[in-house]
Protein backbone atom coordinates (compact mmCIF):
# COMPACT_ATOMS: atom_id res chain seq x y z
CA UNK A 1 0.00 0.00 0.00
CA UNK A 2 2.95 2.38 0.83
CA UNK A 3 3.98 2.46 -2.71
CA UNK A 4 0.71 2.58 -3.96
CA UNK A 5 0.08 5.76 -1.91
CA UNK A 6 3.66 7.26 -2.77
CA UNK A 7 2.52 6.74 -6.70
CA UNK A 8 -0.04 9.17 -5.99
CA UNK A 9 2.18 12.24 -5.39
CA UNK A 10 2.27 12.58 -9.44
CA UNK A 11 0.27 13.87 -12.04
CA UNK A 12 -1.18 17.36 -12.84
CA UNK A 13 -1.58 20.12 -9.58
CA UNK A 14 -3.47 23.02 -9.09
CA UNK A 15 -2.22 25.69 -6.89
CA UNK A 16 -4.40 25.62 -3.60
CA UNK A 17 -7.39 28.62 -4.24
CA UNK A 18 -6.63 30.81 -1.59
CA UNK A 19 -10.14 31.88 -1.36
CA UNK A 20 -11.39 28.55 -0.31
CA UNK A 21 -12.83 28.30 3.15
CA UNK A 22 -10.54 26.76 5.99
CA UNK A 23 -11.04 23.12 6.58
CA UNK A 24 -12.18 22.66 10.02
CA UNK A 25 -10.46 19.34 10.78
CA UNK A 26 -12.55 19.40 14.55
CA UNK A 27 -16.32 19.18 15.16
CA UNK A 28 -18.33 21.73 17.09
CA UNK A 29 -20.01 21.03 20.32
CA UNK A 30 -23.28 18.70 19.84
CA UNK A 31 -25.33 21.20 21.08
CA UNK A 32 -25.15 23.29 18.31
CA UNK A 33 -27.67 20.99 16.73
CA UNK A 34 -30.33 22.16 18.26
CA UNK A 35 -32.94 21.29 21.09
CA UNK A 36 -35.62 18.83 21.21
CA UNK A 37 -38.46 19.70 23.40
CA UNK A 38 -36.45 19.84 26.87
CA UNK A 39 -33.47 16.79 25.09
CA UNK A 40 -30.62 18.04 24.22
CA UNK A 41 -27.72 16.19 22.22
CA UNK A 42 -25.07 13.83 23.00
CA UNK A 43 -22.38 12.85 20.78
CA UNK A 44 -21.33 9.10 20.53
CA UNK A 45 -19.42 6.89 19.22
CA UNK A 46 -20.31 3.20 19.35
CA UNK A 47 -18.19 0.56 18.59
CA UNK A 48 -14.50 1.94 20.02
CA UNK A 49 -11.14 0.10 19.91
CA UNK A 50 -8.64 0.64 22.77
CA UNK A 51 -5.38 -0.52 23.63
CA UNK A 52 -6.82 -3.40 25.44
CA UNK A 53 -7.83 -5.24 21.86
CA UNK A 54 -5.57 -7.41 20.40
CA UNK A 55 -5.52 -5.87 16.95
CA UNK A 56 -5.39 -2.20 17.56
CA UNK A 57 -2.51 0.21 17.16
CA UNK A 58 -1.34 -1.42 14.34
CA UNK A 59 -1.64 -4.45 15.75
CA UNK A 60 1.29 -3.41 19.20
CA UNK A 61 -1.06 -2.10 21.60
CA UNK A 62 1.01 -3.87 24.72
CA UNK A 63 4.55 -3.89 25.15
CA UNK A 64 6.08 -7.21 25.90
CA UNK A 65 5.59 -6.45 29.76
CA UNK A 66 2.04 -5.84 29.57
CA UNK A 67 1.98 -1.87 29.11
CA UNK A 68 -0.14 -0.31 26.63
CA UNK A 69 0.55 1.41 23.85
CA UNK A 70 0.75 4.93 25.67
CA UNK A 71 0.77 6.96 22.36
CA UNK A 72 -1.88 5.24 20.58
CA UNK A 73 -4.13 5.54 23.74
CA UNK A 74 -3.14 9.31 24.14
CA UNK A 75 -4.28 9.64 20.27
CA UNK A 76 -7.83 8.51 21.19
CA UNK A 77 -8.34 10.54 23.87
CA UNK A 78 -6.78 13.73 22.19
CA UNK A 79 -9.46 12.66 19.25
CA UNK A 80 -12.43 12.24 21.50
CA UNK A 81 -11.75 15.71 22.68
CA UNK A 82 -10.79 17.42 19.37
CA UNK A 83 -14.15 15.98 17.77
CA UNK A 84 -16.07 16.79 20.72
CA UNK A 85 -17.92 13.56 21.63
CA UNK A 86 -19.57 13.43 24.63
CA UNK A 87 -19.68 9.60 25.20
CA UNK A 88 -17.35 6.49 24.26
CA UNK A 89 -18.91 2.88 24.15
CA UNK A 90 -15.54 1.31 24.14
CA UNK A 91 -16.03 -2.36 22.50
CA UNK A 92 -12.76 -3.88 22.99
CA UNK A 93 -12.07 -7.39 21.86
CA UNK A 94 -11.92 -10.04 24.39
CA UNK A 95 -7.77 -10.58 24.00
CA UNK A 96 -7.27 -8.98 25.76
CA UNK A 97 -9.78 -7.12 27.34
CA UNK A 98 -11.20 -10.08 28.75
CA UNK A 99 -7.81 -10.87 31.16
CA UNK A 100 -8.16 -7.71 32.72
CA UNK A 101 -10.11 -6.13 36.24
CA UNK A 102 -12.78 -4.11 34.86
CA UNK A 103 -11.54 -0.72 36.19
CA UNK A 104 -8.27 -1.26 34.15
CA UNK A 105 -10.70 -1.06 31.19
CA UNK A 106 -11.29 2.55 31.55
CA UNK A 107 -7.46 3.58 30.97
CA UNK A 108 -8.25 6.37 33.16
CA UNK A 109 -5.39 8.82 33.26
CA UNK A 110 -4.76 12.47 34.78
CA UNK A 111 -7.24 13.75 36.55
CA UNK A 112 -9.47 11.52 35.10
CA UNK A 113 -12.88 10.48 37.29
CA UNK A 114 -14.99 7.23 38.23
CA UNK A 115 -18.52 7.36 37.87
CA UNK A 116 -19.98 4.92 40.73
CA UNK A 117 -23.35 2.95 41.45
CA UNK A 118 -24.91 2.71 44.05
CA UNK A 119 -22.91 -0.48 45.35
CA UNK A 120 -19.62 1.18 44.86
CA UNK A 121 -18.63 -0.55 41.51
CA UNK A 122 -16.98 1.61 39.11
CA UNK A 123 -19.61 1.92 36.14
CA UNK A 124 -18.15 5.01 33.68
CA UNK A 125 -14.82 7.66 33.72
CA UNK A 126 -15.09 10.73 32.59
CA UNK A 127 -12.08 12.79 30.85
CA UNK A 128 -11.96 16.59 30.94
CA UNK A 129 -10.49 18.04 27.77
CA UNK A 130 -8.27 20.75 27.85
CA UNK A 131 -10.88 23.26 26.94
CA UNK A 132 -13.23 21.61 29.43
CA UNK A 133 -15.45 18.99 27.71
CA UNK A 134 -15.85 16.32 29.14
CA UNK A 135 -16.17 12.91 27.43
CA UNK A 136 -17.73 9.61 29.18
CA UNK A 137 -16.06 6.18 28.84
CA UNK A 138 -18.03 3.27 29.50
CA UNK A 139 -16.33 -0.48 28.64
CA UNK A 140 -18.04 -3.11 26.87
CA UNK A 141 -16.57 -5.65 23.89
CA UNK A 142 -16.90 -6.71 20.45
CA UNK A 143 -16.35 -10.48 19.30
CA UNK A 144 -19.12 -12.30 17.67
CA UNK A 145 -21.99 -10.21 20.39
CA UNK A 146 -21.23 -6.76 20.96
CA UNK A 147 -22.15 -5.83 24.83
CA UNK A 148 -22.05 -2.20 25.33
CA UNK A 149 -22.52 -0.26 28.73
CA UNK A 150 -21.49 -2.69 31.32
CA UNK A 151 -21.34 -2.41 34.65
CA UNK A 152 -18.98 -5.10 35.17
CA UNK A 153 -17.74 -7.92 33.78
CA UNK A 154 -20.29 -10.83 33.12
CA UNK A 155 -20.77 -13.31 36.13
CA UNK A 156 -18.27 -16.56 34.87
CA UNK A 157 -16.10 -18.72 37.41
CA UNK A 158 -12.47 -18.46 35.87
CA UNK A 159 -10.93 -16.44 33.34
CA UNK A 160 -11.29 -18.45 30.60
CA UNK A 161 -14.74 -18.84 31.01
CA UNK A 162 -14.81 -15.22 30.56
CA UNK A 163 -13.77 -15.52 27.59
CA UNK A 164 -15.42 -18.14 26.06
CA UNK A 165 -18.86 -16.07 27.12
CA UNK A 166 -17.52 -12.57 25.40
CA UNK A 167 -17.08 -14.92 22.11
CA UNK A 168 -20.21 -16.64 22.84
CA UNK A 169 -23.30 -16.13 20.38
CA UNK A 170 -26.62 -17.57 21.61
CA UNK A 171 -29.82 -15.38 23.55
CA UNK A 172 -27.76 -17.21 26.95
CA UNK A 173 -25.16 -15.17 26.34
CA UNK A 174 -27.39 -12.15 25.37
CA UNK A 175 -29.23 -12.34 28.45
CA UNK A 176 -25.51 -12.44 30.58
CA UNK A 177 -24.66 -9.36 29.01
CA UNK A 178 -28.17 -7.68 30.24
CA UNK A 179 -27.09 -9.47 33.42
CA UNK A 180 -23.80 -7.42 33.80
CA UNK A 181 -25.63 -3.88 33.26
CA UNK A 182 -25.30 -3.75 29.75
CA UNK A 183 -26.99 -3.55 26.04
CA UNK A 184 -26.33 -6.30 23.44
CA UNK A 185 -25.71 -5.34 20.28
CA UNK A 186 -24.80 -6.87 17.19
CA UNK A 187 -21.86 -5.62 15.19
CA UNK A 188 -21.69 -6.34 11.68
CA UNK A 189 -25.19 -6.87 10.86
CA UNK A 190 -24.40 -7.54 7.31
CA UNK A 191 -22.55 -11.14 8.14
CA UNK A 192 -25.40 -12.07 10.48
CA UNK A 193 -28.11 -14.57 9.36
CA UNK A 194 -31.77 -12.67 9.41
CA UNK A 195 -32.93 -16.24 11.32
CA UNK A 196 -30.43 -16.01 13.55
CA UNK A 197 -30.88 -12.27 14.67
CA UNK A 198 -34.34 -13.46 15.63
CA UNK A 199 -33.05 -16.05 17.66
CA UNK A 200 -30.78 -13.39 19.23
CA UNK A 201 -33.39 -11.01 19.65
CA UNK A 202 -30.60 -8.09 20.30
CA UNK A 203 -31.24 -4.91 22.01
CA UNK A 204 -29.93 -2.98 18.94
CA UNK A 205 -27.95 -3.24 15.64
CA UNK A 206 -25.52 -1.77 13.15
CA UNK A 207 -26.81 -0.21 10.57
CA UNK A 208 -23.47 0.78 8.89
CA UNK A 209 -19.96 -0.44 9.93
CA UNK A 210 -17.22 1.27 8.71
CA UNK A 211 -14.39 -1.70 8.97
CA UNK A 212 -17.15 -3.55 6.38
CA UNK A 213 -17.08 -0.68 3.72
CA UNK A 214 -13.23 -1.09 3.74
CA UNK A 215 -12.37 -5.02 4.00
CA UNK A 216 -11.21 -6.31 1.00
CA UNK A 217 -12.87 -9.84 2.38
CA UNK A 218 -15.76 -8.36 3.51
CA UNK A 219 -17.11 -6.15 0.44
CA UNK A 220 -17.31 -8.89 -1.49
CA UNK A 221 -18.89 -11.47 0.75
CA UNK A 222 -20.88 -9.52 2.27
CA UNK A 223 -21.70 -6.22 0.67
CA UNK A 224 -21.43 -6.78 -3.32
CA UNK A 225 -18.56 -4.80 -3.67
CA UNK A 226 -15.45 -4.72 -5.24
CA UNK A 227 -12.61 -6.08 -2.71
CA UNK A 228 -10.12 -3.63 -3.32
CA UNK A 229 -12.40 -0.77 -4.48
CA UNK A 230 -12.43 1.30 -0.93
CA UNK A 231 -8.34 1.13 -0.71
CA UNK A 232 -7.99 1.91 -4.41
CA UNK A 233 -9.84 4.79 -4.16
CA UNK A 234 -8.53 6.14 -0.55
CA UNK A 235 -5.15 6.20 -1.42
CA UNK A 236 -6.07 9.00 -3.96
CA UNK A 237 -6.88 10.98 -0.62
CA UNK A 238 -3.07 10.10 0.32
CA UNK A 239 -1.69 12.71 -2.76
CA UNK A 240 0.22 15.52 -0.58
CA UNK A 241 1.55 17.88 -3.17
CA UNK A 242 -0.16 21.34 -3.92
CA UNK A 243 -4.15 21.21 -5.14
CA UNK A 244 -4.47 17.90 -3.27
CA UNK A 245 -7.78 16.92 -1.68
CA UNK A 246 -8.68 17.05 1.93
CA UNK A 247 -7.81 14.11 3.56
CA UNK A 248 -10.39 14.28 5.93
CA UNK A 249 -12.61 13.98 2.95
CA UNK A 250 -11.37 10.11 1.97
CA UNK A 251 -14.72 8.54 3.19
CA UNK A 252 -16.21 10.34 0.14
CA UNK A 253 -14.47 7.79 -2.27
CA UNK A 254 -15.76 4.97 -0.85
CA UNK A 255 -19.29 5.39 1.53
CA UNK A 256 -22.43 3.35 0.42
CA UNK A 257 -25.15 2.40 2.57
CA UNK A 258 -24.93 -0.72 3.61
CA UNK A 259 -28.27 -2.50 2.04
CA UNK A 260 -27.82 -5.90 4.14
CA UNK A 261 -27.79 -4.13 7.28
CA UNK A 262 -30.74 -2.45 6.58
CA UNK A 263 -32.29 -5.67 5.15
CA UNK A 264 -32.04 -7.41 8.18
CA UNK A 265 -33.42 -4.23 10.52
CA UNK A 266 -36.28 -3.86 8.38
CA UNK A 267 -36.72 -7.45 8.58
CA UNK A 268 -36.58 -7.41 12.21
CA UNK A 269 -39.31 -4.06 12.12
CA UNK A 270 -41.10 -6.11 10.34
CA UNK A 271 -41.13 -8.78 12.57
CA UNK A 272 -43.11 -6.31 14.93
CA UNK A 273 -39.65 -5.79 16.97
CA UNK A 274 -38.73 -2.59 18.50
CA UNK A 275 -34.82 -2.80 16.77
CA UNK A 276 -32.38 0.53 17.43
CA UNK A 277 -29.69 0.96 15.07
CA UNK A 278 -26.16 2.87 15.37
CA UNK A 279 -23.35 3.26 12.84
CA UNK A 280 -20.13 1.82 13.88
CA UNK A 281 -17.09 3.57 13.75
CA UNK A 282 -14.99 0.23 14.86
CA UNK A 283 -11.80 2.56 15.08
CA UNK A 284 -8.79 0.69 15.84
CA UNK A 285 -5.66 2.89 14.11
CA UNK A 286 -4.33 -0.06 12.70
CA UNK A 287 -5.41 0.40 9.08
CA UNK A 288 -3.29 2.89 7.13
CA UNK A 289 -0.19 4.32 9.75
CA UNK A 290 0.88 6.43 6.73
CA UNK A 291 1.31 10.33 6.47
CA UNK A 292 -1.02 12.41 4.93
CA UNK A 293 -1.18 16.02 3.80
CA UNK A 294 -2.57 17.28 7.15
CA UNK A 295 0.50 15.94 9.33
CA UNK A 296 -1.73 12.83 10.45
CA UNK A 297 -1.75 8.93 9.45
CA UNK A 298 -4.61 8.15 7.24
CA UNK A 299 -6.96 6.27 10.26
CA UNK A 300 -5.95 8.86 12.95
CA UNK A 301 -8.30 8.15 15.94
CA UNK A 302 -9.18 12.27 15.34
CA UNK A 303 -9.84 11.52 11.88
CA UNK A 304 -12.48 8.34 11.77
CA UNK A 305 -14.35 9.66 14.71
CA UNK A 306 -14.56 12.76 12.61
CA UNK A 307 -16.50 10.72 10.28
CA UNK A 308 -19.96 9.92 12.01
CA UNK A 309 -21.48 9.32 15.20
CA UNK A 310 -24.85 8.80 17.10
CA UNK A 311 -26.69 11.38 18.85
CA UNK A 312 -28.52 10.24 21.62
CA UNK A 313 -31.29 12.47 22.88
CA UNK A 314 -31.48 12.92 26.83
CA UNK A 315 -31.82 15.48 29.42
CA UNK A 316 -28.22 15.57 30.70
CA UNK A 317 -25.28 14.32 28.18
CA UNK A 318 -23.35 13.58 31.23
CA UNK A 319 -25.95 10.99 33.03
CA UNK A 320 -24.85 7.54 31.66
CA UNK A 321 -27.96 6.41 32.61
CA UNK A 322 -29.91 8.45 30.03
CA UNK A 323 -27.69 7.89 27.30
CA UNK A 324 -27.97 4.04 28.02
CA UNK A 325 -32.17 4.42 28.16
CA UNK A 326 -32.15 6.72 25.30
CA UNK A 327 -29.88 3.71 23.17
CA UNK A 328 -32.49 1.14 24.30
CA UNK A 329 -35.38 3.24 23.70
CA UNK A 330 -34.04 4.15 20.00
CA UNK A 331 -34.01 8.22 21.09
CA UNK A 332 -31.22 8.57 19.11
CA UNK A 333 -30.28 9.04 15.32
CA UNK A 334 -27.09 8.43 13.54
CA UNK A 335 -25.23 11.09 11.56
CA UNK A 336 -22.50 11.19 8.76
CA UNK A 337 -20.99 14.40 10.39
CA UNK A 338 -18.21 14.73 7.43
CA UNK A 339 -21.18 15.73 5.42
CA UNK A 340 -21.96 18.56 7.95
CA UNK A 341 -23.13 19.18 11.02
CA UNK A 342 -27.21 19.00 10.73
CA UNK A 343 -28.62 21.44 12.51
CA UNK A 344 -32.77 21.43 12.90
CA UNK A 345 -32.81 18.18 12.45
CA UNK A 346 -35.94 16.95 13.97
CA UNK A 347 -38.60 13.80 13.73
CA UNK A 348 -41.45 13.29 16.45
CA UNK A 349 -45.53 12.27 15.63
CA UNK A 350 -48.17 13.70 17.54
CA UNK A 351 -49.55 17.64 18.60
CA UNK A 352 -47.84 19.87 20.27
CA UNK A 353 -47.63 19.52 24.36
CA UNK A 354 -48.30 15.47 22.88
CA UNK A 355 -45.18 15.10 21.21
CA UNK A 356 -43.71 11.01 20.43
CA UNK A 357 -39.60 11.28 20.27
CA UNK A 358 -37.86 9.03 18.02
CA UNK A 359 -38.13 5.39 19.66
CA UNK A 360 -41.66 6.28 20.94
CA UNK A 361 -44.89 4.72 19.83
CA UNK A 362 -47.88 6.47 18.22
CA UNK A 363 -51.14 6.18 17.49
CA UNK A 364 -53.01 5.93 14.47
CA UNK A 365 -54.30 9.27 12.99
CA UNK A 366 -51.69 11.22 14.69
CA UNK A 367 -49.04 12.92 12.11
CA UNK A 368 -45.27 12.51 11.57
CA UNK A 369 -43.88 15.60 11.69
CA UNK A 370 -39.96 15.87 9.46
CA UNK A 371 -37.79 19.09 9.76
CA UNK A 372 -34.77 18.82 7.43
CA UNK A 373 -31.44 19.77 8.64
CA UNK A 374 -29.25 22.60 6.87
CA UNK A 375 -25.54 22.31 7.38
CA UNK A 376 -23.91 23.82 10.10
CA UNK A 377 -22.45 27.28 9.11
CA UNK A 378 -22.16 27.01 4.94
CA UNK A 379 -20.34 29.60 3.51
CA UNK A 380 -22.33 30.81 0.86
CA UNK A 381 -19.22 30.97 -1.15
CA UNK A 382 -19.58 26.89 -1.48
CA UNK A 383 -22.19 25.36 -3.73
CA UNK A 384 -25.09 24.33 -2.10
CA UNK A 385 -25.59 20.72 -1.33
CA UNK A 386 -29.06 19.17 -1.94
CA UNK A 387 -31.09 17.31 1.10
CA UNK A 388 -34.10 15.24 0.88
CA UNK A 389 -35.84 13.31 3.67
CA UNK A 390 -37.18 9.34 3.16
CA UNK A 391 -40.13 8.28 4.69
CA UNK A 392 -40.12 4.59 4.77
CA UNK A 393 -43.15 2.50 6.69
CA UNK A 394 -42.05 -1.17 7.69
CA UNK A 395 -45.45 -3.62 8.09
CA UNK A 396 -45.63 -7.54 8.38
CA UNK A 397 -45.33 -7.27 4.48
CA UNK A 398 -42.62 -5.25 4.16
CA UNK A 399 -40.41 -1.97 3.71
CA UNK A 400 -42.56 1.33 1.47
CA UNK A 401 -40.95 4.81 0.98
CA UNK A 402 -44.02 6.66 1.67
CA UNK A 403 -42.97 10.13 1.11
CA UNK A 404 -39.97 12.04 0.07
CA UNK A 405 -39.17 15.57 0.18
CA UNK A 406 -36.42 18.69 0.11
CA UNK A 407 -39.50 20.79 1.38
CA UNK A 408 -38.07 21.96 4.73
CA UNK A 409 -40.48 20.54 6.55
CA UNK A 410 -42.30 17.48 5.75
CA UNK A 411 -46.02 16.02 7.15
CA UNK A 412 -47.12 12.46 6.77
CA UNK A 413 -50.20 11.32 8.39
CA UNK A 414 -49.75 8.05 10.34
CA UNK A 415 -52.64 5.62 9.23
CA UNK A 416 -51.37 2.38 9.23
CA UNK A 417 -49.61 0.46 12.32
CA UNK A 418 -46.10 -0.46 11.92
CA UNK A 419 -42.24 1.24 11.85
CA UNK A 420 -41.85 4.76 10.34
CA UNK A 421 -38.27 5.37 9.88
CA UNK A 422 -36.58 8.35 8.44
CA UNK A 423 -33.45 8.80 6.76
CA UNK A 424 -31.92 12.36 5.43
CA UNK A 425 -29.97 11.84 2.20
CA UNK A 426 -27.42 14.77 0.91
CA UNK A 427 -25.30 15.34 -2.48
CA UNK A 428 -22.47 17.00 -0.74
CA UNK A 429 -21.80 19.75 -3.45
CA UNK A 430 -20.31 21.97 -0.84
CA UNK A 431 -17.58 19.20 -0.20
CA UNK A 432 -16.54 19.58 -4.35
CA UNK A 433 -14.25 22.37 -4.17
CA UNK A 434 -12.21 20.15 -1.20
CA UNK A 435 -11.46 17.50 -3.38
CA UNK A 436 -8.87 19.58 -5.45
CA UNK A 437 -7.61 17.69 -8.42
CA UNK A 438 -9.76 14.76 -8.05
CA UNK A 439 -12.84 16.94 -9.30
CA UNK A 440 -15.94 16.89 -7.66
CA UNK A 441 -17.07 13.55 -8.83
CA UNK A 442 -17.69 12.23 -5.15
CA UNK A 443 -19.08 15.34 -3.95
CA UNK A 444 -21.72 15.07 -6.48
CA UNK A 445 -23.28 11.47 -5.35
CA UNK A 446 -26.45 11.23 -3.09
CA UNK A 447 -25.18 9.60 -0.07
CA UNK A 448 -26.38 8.65 3.40
CA UNK A 449 -26.70 11.97 6.17
CA UNK A 450 -28.69 10.78 8.94
CA UNK A 451 -30.49 7.47 9.87
CA UNK A 452 -33.18 7.94 12.32
CA UNK A 453 -34.39 5.44 14.61
CA UNK A 454 -38.28 4.65 13.94
CA UNK A 455 -41.49 5.76 15.71
CA UNK A 456 -43.83 3.12 15.80
CA UNK A 457 -47.60 2.97 15.50
CA UNK A 458 -50.28 0.98 17.02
Amino acid sequence: MCCAVAACGGGNHAAPDAALPAWDRTLPPASVMGSWRGLVPARGIVHLHSPYSHDACDNMPRAANGAVNEPCLQDLRAGLCTDQIDFADLTDHDASMADEDFPTLFSMRGNDTAVMDTDGNQIASRMTCPDGHVVTFTVGGENDLMPVMLHHHPAAATVQARHDLYNAVDPAAVQAFRDAGGLTWIAHTEQHDIDHLRTLLPDGIEVYNLHANIDPNIRPMYLGLSASGAIDAAVQFADTQPGHPEPDLALLSFISPSTPAITRWEQLLADGHHIPVTAGSDAHENALPIMMADGERGDSYRRVLRWFGNIALVHDTGDVGQIEAAMKAGQMFAVFEMMGTPIGFDVHAGPPGGEVELGGTATIGTMLQVTLPTVRDLDPSLPKPEIRANVFLVTASGSTMIATSTDPTLSVPLTTAGAYRVDITIVPHHLGPYLGDLGTGYADVELPWIYANPIYVE
